[in-house]
């Protein structure tokens, strides 16, 4: 394993004890507000954006690879969301990283280096397959480095790539540099603390969002435009 990788996984050698704080630290489902409180976000050229440019609602999702909770709404809500909004140009989706963790960061760093029109999917088969990647492979009751490296080099098949490739990925210093700034930003300008947060057109929803719930916000949205 290659230094860069080594340096990347630093306080993640052994990530069970850590990964659990995912139930702890990541939101669990809240209730949508009235939409009162907003604030502004700004769209950057370096988003990673999924739907069309000129949808009427954006929602921003913070969320981090490790999330339990994160992946639950990836598997039991986006695939509605997407289905009767995003691919009807109602919704784009802008998505960003908020890693809780060492191996959450890394596979981020996997991720972004998909090519822009497979990110989406790939960061789909990171969520869906959460417990296949973050698993300890020896059953010795914890996740080494190595583990997440060998966890992340299968998924990096998805993508055509080899474990050459992925361990370049995920130890790419300015790749995870920008990762680190989104986290820090996150925290300093919208005092985000936890993973999912949303930003529904710049309202803050911390935590799952259930199908209905969302369905209803976003036609409450749509009408009064």
């Amino acid at each position: 394993m290659n230094k860069s990788v080594v340096y990347g996984l630093v306080g993640v050698a052994v990530v069970l004890a850590v990964v659990a704080g995912y139930f702890m630290f990541s939101g669990s489902s809240g209730s949508l507000g009235d939409g009162s409180d907003r604030v502004s976000i700004d769209i950057k050229p370096t988003d990673r954006i999924h739907g069309s440019p000129n949808a009427p609602i954006t929602i921003v999702e913070y969320a981090s690879m490790t999330c339990s909770h994160c992946a639950r709404f990836e598997r039991e809500v986006m695939p509605q969301l997407v289905h009767d909004y995003v691919d009807t140009g109602k919704v784009k989706i802008v998505f960003r990283d908020f890693p809780l963790d060492g191996a959450a960061r890394l596979a981020s760093a996997l991720a972004l280096c998909v090519p822009q029109d497979k990110y989406f999917s790939f960061i789909d088969l990171l969520f869906l397959n959460q417990k296949s990647w973050l698993a300890d492979l020896n059953n010795d009751q914890k996740v080494s480095a190595d583990e997440i490296v060998e966890g992340l080099a299968q998924m990096g098949r998805f993508a055509g790539f080899n474990r050459e490739k992925v361990e370049s990925c995920i130890g790419d210093q300015s790749t995870l540099a920008y990762i680190d700034q989104t986290q820090a930003d996150a925290q300093a300008r919208y005092g985000i603390n936890s993973t999912p947060t949303f930003f529904i057109n710049g309202e803050e929803q911390k935590g799952e969002i259930h199908w209905e719930d969302l369905d209803k916000k976003l036609k409450t949205i749509l009408a009064q435009k």
